[in-house]
């Protein structure tokens, strides 16, 4: 497989890494905490998607809309339940309050779910998926020898929306531009008037929504199961970190740098080290942070 194939596989992992970096440095900048339950919110829409695609059923993209109202819904609820009560108490109480809900929002979806794998297919074991559409076709070959599949062109082009709905939220909205002056000065912003607890509010449905689109578009290019995002979290919490913790734009930059060294990782390196993907990931960002300790492009988008 060459080179270029495998940038193809690193761009489509970089995608939907990135709509999940995007919600969890936004919760990072805006609520200053890191959440660790973050993964499972990936989990959550997942699921909520395909039950949506097939035990009622729904078209696809429909069910893409219910799984992000699903994943904003769960957030906010288990925002208002676990992290707003003490978000006087400092960002450590809060990262702990975080793992200590991953696990048991980990293991209650195990009780519901069980433990095997589920597809975007119309032909399962334990549930019927019916009236999803066939996201079998291709490979298409782009460029002479290049190929993609349909599942990949979906998560590709619902990156670049999410992108762009992103860049029109934060700049020409009165949200978005107060979600970047809370980024940048918390106690300036309530100064100025802004509300700041609406903001907070709507950055823990934005990053929800985000989270239950990202689970999706990852339940298409794999399958669902209760470790579909406990899987990523290495990875979005590397890809946020590596942007320059605190800023979408970084975020989504930081994770196509990981996604495309996954894939090359995965064509070049001994079939015996499969499987380290994590590691591979957190070797990028020591890296990268001993050159530039505050990511590769945090400072210059707070200033934008």
């Amino acid at each position: 497989m060459g080179l270029a194939q495998n940038l193809i596989f690193g761009l489509v992992t970089g995608s939907y890494i990135a709509i999940a970096a995007i919600g969890f440095t936004l919760i990072y900048g805006i609520v200053n905490m890191i959440n660790f339950a973050y993964g499972e919110y990936l989990t959550i829409g997942a699921f909520i998607g395909l039950l949506s695609a097939g035990a009622l059923p729904l078209p696809l993209p429909v069910s893409v809309v219910v799984a992000m109202v699903g994943g904003g819904i769960a957030s906010i609820l288990l925002a208002k339940l676990f992290f707003t009560p003490i978000n006087h108490t400092g960002p450590i109480p809060m990262l702990l309050t975080s793992i200590g809900l991953g696990l048991v929002l980990r293991n209650a979806i195990r009780l519901v779910a069980g433990r095997s794998a589920r597809y975007y297919d119309t032909e399962t074991t334990t549930w019927q998926f019916r009236n999803v559409p066939d996201l079998s076709v291709g490979p298409v070959d782009l460029l002479g020898g290049f190929f993609v599949t349909s599942q990949q062109l979906i998560v590709v082009g619902c990156a670049l929306g999410v992108f762009l709905v992103l860049h029109t939220v934060l700049t020409r909205t009165d949200v978005g531009i107060a979600m970047r002056a809370m980024s940048d000065d918390e106690a300036l912003a309530r100064v100025r008037g802004i509300d700041t607890q609406l903001i907070r509010n709507s950055v823990w449905v934005l990053a929800g929504m985000l989270a239950g689109l990202s689970g999706v578009l990852l339940g298409i290019q794999t399958n669902v199961s209760v470790t579909t995002g406990f899987s990523q979290i290495l990875q979005i919490l590397s890809a946020a970190i590596l942007g320059g913790a605190g800023s979408p734009y970084g975020a989504i930059a930081g994770a196509y740098i990981i996604g495309v060294a996954l894939a090359l990782s995965t064509a070049f390196l001994p079939s015996s080290m499969t499987g380290i993907s994590s590691a591979i990931a957190f070797a990028i960002l020591v890296v990268v942070l001993l050159v530039k300790p505050s990511g590769i492009a945090g400072a210059e988008v707070r200033e934008a």
